[in-house]
């Protein structure tokens, strides 16, 4: 039991923690800041001097110039569910624009000064907020995982310590008699080792049938929201991954319990 829930625990914040990480690098691909021009900006060659000026400012950059007729188009596609709004707008009504993204969300603040700077834009989206809180919870939750995962290692460890010890004890006698005849250490030691391992790599199977399970159930929930972000179901060979990374990480720590209880035993 306390393998299987902190293998569970272990494998939700990993999942949890790639899923945070695709939606923080889904984020930094879309435009990061945009620039709305006044009506009379109606071609790419009226800013080639403010591009310029943004590139270098920072190198890593990415610019593409909106105009009017992509915007309605872009539009037109965002709302083509609903045929009173298309009728509500034209290519005047919308404004040119420029999206700048960079590869660094450090850069933001530079480059939103030299679009603050230029002349005739109306507005600037700036999205610099919503990354940087995203980038802090994330921060967060490795943090929060991170520490709750070595708490629960160290309870299974403790607890595999103190079952193998109380095996070895009740076996003492066996242990002499083996010892007596000749056996070698490791003789005596693999039983328990492979003990340990059971008990890790069990722990591991259960919780990755339970996590894996429930997440299969909530594909059909889960993709109406993360179908931008991640292809759902997950991959055979990512969940086969997690699989084999979990049973080995079961089998480490119960080795290692088992290892330092025959040890203690075999010392004194």
């Amino acid at each position: 039991m306390v393998m299987t829930l902190t293998m569970f625990v272990a494998l939700s914040f990993l999942l949890l923690s790639l899923g945070s990480q695709k939606l923080l690098t889904y984020l930094e691909q879309k435009p990061q800041v945009i620039a709305f021009f006044n009506d009379t900006v109606t071609s790419e060659g009226q800013v080639i001097d403010l591009e310029e000026k943004l590139r270098q400012a920072k190198a890593n950059v990415s610019i593409k110039f909106v105009t009017k007729e992509q915007a309605l188009e872009i539009y037109r596609e965002r709302n083509a569910k609903d045929p009173l709004l298309l009728e509500l707008v034209s290519a005047n009504t919308l404004p040119a624009s420029l999206e700048v993204s960079a590869k660094n969300v450090a850069d933001l603040p530079q480059l939103y000064e030299v679009l603050k700077q230029a002349n005739n834009i109306e507005d600037i989206s700036y999205q610099k907020d919503v990354v940087d809180s995203l980038i802090g919870l994330l921060d967060k939750i490795r943090k929060g995982g991170v520490g709750i995962i070595l708490f629960l290692v160290t309870t299974s460890f403790l607890t595999i310590l103190t079952i193998i010890g109380m095996k070895i004890a009740l076996k003492k006698h066996e242990i002499e008699i083996e010892r007596l005849v000749g056996a070698s250490t490791w003789y005596v030691r693999m039983p328990f080792l492979l003990e340990g391992c059971f008990y890790g790599a069990t722990g591991a199977v259960i919780s990755w049938g339970l996590l894996f399970g429930l997440l299969f159930l909530a594909t059909p929930y889960l993709s109406v929201y993360l179908s931008s972000l991640v292809a759902l179901p997950l991959s055979l060979i990512f969940t086969l991954a997690v699989l084999v990374g979990a049973v080995a990480g079961g089998c480490l720590v119960g080795i290692m319990g088992s290892f330092i209880a025959v040890w203690r035993y075999l010392k004194s």
